[in-house]
């Protein structure tokens, strides 16, 4: 019985797996993190998903125990990665069928510059869709990067939620 099911495995169609990115703020706030795990933990039991996410390695997660805001932070990050954090964000996302974007998460003290060429590369070299986290609309009001035109035109669809962008990917790209 055993040899037969894995020579039906074999013939049997499968289904496309779809590469997901999970691009936004990466600082000494935890916020920055938990919420990549919690997509993480939403989709964790369908497995035609692969989660990718920037955050999940031995260098971010060293990070989280920094203490340092604002360009302290970027200091030590530039101090112990050197310049192997932005090829190695761009290859992530070159194999990635989507991305999910956090424009929500915000802080002064640390400016999306690096989110914000995630999306570019996201839209202009890769084309794929970007579904963005943008929040209640009463804080997308105070938020300018959620109605800032050039990121407007890097983004497929927005929604208010980190469970509303799950459902998404459930949606459109899951069964296909």
């Amino acid at each position: 019985m055993e040899e037969f099911k894995s020579e039906l495995l074999e013939v049997l169609p499968r289904k496309k797996r779809s590469f997901v990115y999970l691009a936004g703020n990466i600082s000494d706030d935890p916020k920055t993190y938990e919420w990549r795990e919690h997509f993480i933990e939403l989709t964790k039991h369908i497995h035609e998903l692969v989660i990718v996410n920037p955050c999940g390695n031995k260098f971010n997660q060293g990070m989280r125990n920094i203490e340092g805001h604002g360009v302290e932070f970027i200091k030590e990050a530039k101090k112990r990665s050197q310049h192997l954090l932005r090829a190695k964000d761009y290859k992530m996302i070159d194999i990635c069928n989507v991305m999910i974007v956090n424009l929500e998460l915000i802080s002064p003290e640390k400016p999306l510059i690096g989110t914000i060429q995630e999306l570019c590369w996201a839209h202009d070299i890769f084309y794929i869709p970007v579904i963005a986290v943008v929040g209640s609309e009463k804080s997308q009001l105070s938020n300018p990067y959620v109605q800032h035109p050039w990121l407007e035109e890097c983004i497929s669809a927005k929604v208010e939620t980190i469970e509303e962008a799950a459902e998404m990917i459930k949606t459109f790209f899951v069964e296909y």
